[in-house]
């Protein structure tokens, strides 16, 4: 267990030892205290472990994905400890809207101030950037334990073969009092723009919008189906017809068995309950 400082570095131990030593450079040049913690990937213990450090502490910096980052948000929401990131996972899709460099992302880990912005939660579980049911939570969890270089490859590998396996089954949604049940591949409620390796799923999607950003894709023949999340790389899916989109704040899927992700971590089953928790973390946004 790490002592208590002011800052605490959260780091995957399977990423880049020279960037950590980078970090950890500038810390002790700007006489920072601070601990690191690696995590183990065992969600539960991570959080108890983070939980308990949390007195006296100011600002965490990310060192990992967004699986890394999932964990350290549900840490601390709703708490005063600012989290900071700098991306060098396997997907980095939350980090993907800002458009700025590793670089840029450590000096405004180091100096910037931070900002409230949203979060989603499913069910229990806090999300940073998207959370679906269906089809995507199954390749989610085909790739849970395949991470590393090659991950983004095995995801799309898995995305194209669960195209043609996945059941398309019926999915009862209902938002705003407004109910639907049609058959779908799958459904995501977006807080982030960018899931899946770079598919730019939610287009219009912001982090301090108070609201999360709702896409649905209906049934149809696998080749379709392919050519909407090729589409989905460049943002132009949602023209598509099989594509429903909403600005929502809460949802439920009451339909019980469908996969359920957040932010690359494969959570169940639904049912689920789905909402947007507004200026729920205070976050290093850079500039």
């Amino acid at each position: 267990m790490p002592t208590c400082s002011s800052w605490l570095v959260v780091y995957h131990p399977s990423y880049q030892k020279k960037l950590l030593d980078q970090l950890e450079k500038c810390l002790q040049q700007a006489a920072i205290g601070y601990s690191c913690l690696a995590t183990s990937g065992n969600f539960a213990r991570d959080l108890k472990r983070l939980k308990a450090c949390s007195n006296g502490l100011t600002r965490v910096v990310v060192l990992g994905g967004d699986g890394t980052l999932h964990l350290v948000v549900n840490a601390f929401a709703y708490t005063a400890v600012e989290v900071a990131l700098i991306p060098c996972g396997s997907g980095n899709d939350f980090a993907r809207q800002w458009r700025v460099s590793q670089a840029h992302w450590l000096a405004t880990a180091l100096r910037a101030p931070a900002q409230r912005i949203d979060l989603g939660r499913i069910n229990d579980r806090y999300f940073v950037n998207v959370a679906g049911v269906g089809y995507d939570a199954e390749v989610v969890r085909a790739t849970q334990n395949k991470k590393g270089r090659l991950a983004r490859w095995r995801y799309s590998w898995e995305g194209l073969k669960h195209l043609y396996t996945y059941s398309n089954p019926q999915v009862r949604v209902e938002i705003d009092g407004k109910v639907t049940n049609q058959r779908q591949l799958m459904c995501c409620f977006a807080n982030g723009q960018f899931f899946g390796g770079g598919m730019k799923v939610a287009p219009d999607a912001n982090v301090t919008s108070g609201a999360l950003n709702y896409l649905s894709v209906a049934q149809g023949a696998p080749l379709r189906q392919a050519v909407a999340l090729l589409f989905s790389y460049f943002g132009a899916h949602t023209r598509l017809t099989q594509i429903t989109t909403a600005v929502i704040k809460r949802c439920e899927v009451t339909t019980v068995g469908l996969g359920i992700e957040a932010d690359g971590e494969y959570l169940g089953t639904t049912p689920a309950v789905i909402s947007c928790q507004a200026d729920a973390l205070l976050f290093v946004v850079p500039r």
